[in-house]
């Protein structure tokens, strides 16, 4: 075996490991569960001891709705498969100590009470004992428990490798964010409770252990009797054990894709997947009795399927013709809210032309982000308006806004930012200075809201005398935005409300493996360490927006808007919205009623 060589992970279906991840789509203490915790959060708004525990509903009968992808993989954990459709199906099924829950509008993340009994922080050393709940079962009967955590744990530090594209990769396609802070799971009653120590704080613990495999499945099918005593030292049990955990979960077997939640998936094709309750569920039944999710990737045909009353409810990207067509039909309700993937521009900080911060201050000011949000994301989001951070989400506490002082379309301030330092209008119109023309190619994948936002920002800033140019290929996502291949880059990130795996998009290199316009400032790197490692909520909140105005002092990147999560149903069915973690629309399924 080799040490294994940091994979790169760009995939919603890793939301457990990676707080921000690329999006190449076009849209978009207290007290414990039933125990005492020795943390010190004060969590406030934050409900972070607040527990979860999902409501008792009658019967609602069948539901039928309509996803732009299809489900591909139970094991959507690993980087062959990721894909947030499998999320959509999987929430439902795969236990997670953590739950994020929706209220009034923000994020909020709290013990699952119907998984756990405990979640006990201990510091210094920080240890984090689960207490699984005795009831806790797969769907085959077998219990849930320490194993399940083992496996999680192991599978994302284990340093066995294979060759791979680029050089040595994990043989269990996985990355180790967060869990190489843990340097070893305990299990005890009966594998009931696991243990995990910290070699450091990890505040973001609570991102960890999402979305469960369940280990007795890989030791029947294995022969490996015991999973919790696996260690790299055993080359040949790693191997039969990684090559099962990667290729033995693909797409859908019945009798290996368990559940440790309400609902399980009773068939599964390319065209739907059927998901009924589990009735090995010890909680509460959810309220419909099947769920069937088809697949629609064109928005208007999905639109128009509903309004048809041929399904309950849709999850699409709509733009704002499809959001402003569902609107105006009484018989369909909308839910949309400002999510948590988002678009921004970021400089390439090696560019000669953005060595100079007086260059990124007088761009930034010339962006117009309100013409952007009103002409882009109005139609869809009413209530959209300019994004101020680059931490925080609207929808999440501790949201400030450090950009209102600019980013709003003002070409004279830009233009007098460049003249006091020292650029003038060349015979053309555009600012130069030494010789160097304040013009820039703005690159993107080909996507038509994002050459409008070019285009927009363009005319505004040619005012300043600053010309933008289109630059948009196919593969700019996948392949030029990865190799720092443009002079300034328009993309979103997709986020989640953990937020240390985002340090490695702002650290300085070599750590900052998504730092793609190569930003690096140490004492931001400093700062973001030290929130990661602070288990008190106000005081991280404080410092991760600590860290934000560190950034829009250096304006490496300017944010934009939020691109808005969007569903739409009957009007008769009810609690319809919206978690991306959780599955999307799907993230409260076990509450969905009609009447």
């Amino acid at each position: 075996m080799s040490i294994r060589r940091a994979k790169a992970v760009s995939a919603l279906g890793l939301l457990a490991s990676a707080a921000l991840v690329l999006s190449a789509c076009g849209g978009g203490g207290g007290d414990s569960a039933g125990g005492n915790n020795e943390q010190d959060l004060k969590p406030g708004e934050a409900g972070q001891s607040e527990i979860f525990v999902r409501p008792e509903v009658p019967d609602q009968g069948e539901f039928t709705m309509v996803r732009e992808g299809a489900f591909t993989d139970y094991n959507n954990g690993i980087g062959a498969n990721n894909n947030f459709q499998n999320t959509v199906v999987l929430s439902n099924l795969q236990p997670s100590p953590h739950f994020t829950d929706l209220v009034d509008g923000k994020l909020i993340i709290k013990v699952d009470g119907d998984l756990m009994e405990a979640v006990e922080v201990q510091e210094d050393p920080m240890v984090v004992t689960y207490k699984i709940k005795k009831e806790a079962v797969w769907s085959d009967g077998e219990p849930v428990s320490c194993k399940d955590f083992y496996l999680e744990w192991f599978s994302s530090i284990s340093t066995a490798t294979k060759e791979g594209e680029g050089g040595e990769v994990s043989i269990w396609d996985r990355g180790p964010t967060g869990y190489e802070k843990i340097t070893g799971i305990e299990c005890a009653d009966d594998n009931k409770t696991a243990k995990a120590t910290f070699s450091e704080p990890y505040a973001d613990y609570r991102s960890l252990f999402y979305y469960m495999m369940p280990a007795h499945v890989l030791e029947k099918e294995t022969g490996i009797s015991d999973i919790t005593t696996l260690t790299d030292e055993n080359t040949a049990d790693v191997t039969k054990a990684a090559e099962f955990y990667t290729t033995g979960w693909s797409g859908f077997n019945p009798d290996r894709s368990l559940s440790a939640g309400p609902y399980l998936i009773e068939s599964a094709s390319d065209e739907e997947v059927v998901m009924v309750r589990n009735d090995k569920w010890w909680g509460n039944a959810g309220g419909p009795s099947k769920l069937t999710v088809r697949v629609n990737n064109d928005a208007q045909s999905a639109a128009q399927q509903l309004q048809n009353q041929e399904v309950d409810v849709i999850a699409i990207q709509a733009d704002g013709a499809v959001a402003t067509q569902l609107r105006n039909d009484s018989s369909v309700e909308v839910f949309t809210l400002s999510g948590q993937t988002y678009e921004h521009i970021d400089f390439r900080m090696n560019f000669p032309l953005f060595e100079d911060k007086a260059v990124r201050e007088a761009v930034a000011a010339c962006t117009p982000r309100q013409e952007l949000v009103d002409k882009l994301v109005k139609d869809v989001d009413p209530n959209a308006k300019p994004l101020g951070s680059l931490s925080f989400m609207p929808n999440e506490p501790g949201y400030e806004d450090h950009w209102s002082d600019t980013g709003n379309g003002d070409a004279e301030a830009a233009k007098k930012i460049l003249t006091d330092a020292g650029y003038a209008p060349g015979a053309d119109g555009i600012m130069a200075k030494g010789g160097q023309r304040v013009s820039f190619k703005l690159g993107h994948r080909i996507v038509q809201r994002r050459a409008d936002t070019v285009r927009i920002i363009a005319a505004s800033c040619r005012n300043a005398g600053i010309e933008v140019i289109d630059d948009q290929t196919e593969n700019f996502n996948d392949e030029r935005l990865p190799a720092s291949d443009f002079d300034v880059a328009l993309f979103a990130w997709v986020g989640t409300p953990f937020k240390s795996s985002s340090y490695g998009n702002y650290a300085c290199k070599p750590a900052g493996s998504a730092n793609y316009n190569l930003y690096c400032n140490p004492e931001m790197d400093k700062k973001f360490d030290e929130a990661n490692k602070e288990l008190d909520y106000d005081k991280r909140t404080a410092l991760m927006n600590e860290v934000d105005q560190l950034m829009r002092e250096d304006v490496h990147s300017v944010p934009l808007f939020v691109l808005t999560d969007f569903a739409a149903s009957k009007s008769e069915v009810k609690n319809i919205s919206y978690v991306g973690i959780n599955g999307g629309v799907t993230w409260n399924l076990f509450n969905w009623q009609r009447g």
